[in-house]
């Protein structure tokens, strides 16, 4: 079975940018069913925020991000995380990747912000960079 992994908005945000490193590789694969993304409503609607804002920048229509958005959708895995979540990390808006990594049980949570999401370790999230995701795939 392929891994499975949440992605934080800044690796999809890089991946769609550029054509070159890890982060468009990493969705290439997505592409090619090699892992498999875990979405939340929550997720989806901040890559939704963040995508639509930056489209001119990427050189997308707001049209052509609802499409990519539909596409992550189908070849997406969709969990709500459920329960009580007790904050973790200094950035409010990353706590719904953490929170969806541990309670869908993902392989790892991919992110450029290590750093910031370093308290995540402590819940047993397994943070990779994307160079390190994509190592993973390639083994």
């Amino acid at each position: 079975m392929p891994p499975r992994a949440v992605v934080d908005t800044n690796v999809l945000y890089t991946g769609l940018r550029s054509r070159n490193g890890a982060s468009f590789q990493i969705l290439d694969g997505l592409w090619q069913r090699r892992w498999i993304l875990v979405l939340s409503n929550t997720i989806l609607t901040e890559y939704e925020e963040v995508l639509k804002r930056n489209a001119p920048s990427l050189g997308l229509t707001v049209e052509r991000v609802d499409a990519l958005l539909d596409a992550f959708c189908a070849l997406a895995e969709c969990h709500e995380p459920a329960g009580f979540w007790t904050p973790i990390l200094p950035d409010p808006d990353d706590e719904a990747f953490v929170q969806l990594a541990v309670g869908a049980k993902v392989s790892c949570l991919v992110s450029h912000n290590l750093r910031h999401l370093a308290p995540a370790r402590a819940v047993g999230v397994n943070l990779l960079a994307p160079r390190d995701f994509l190592a993973m795939l390639k083994a």
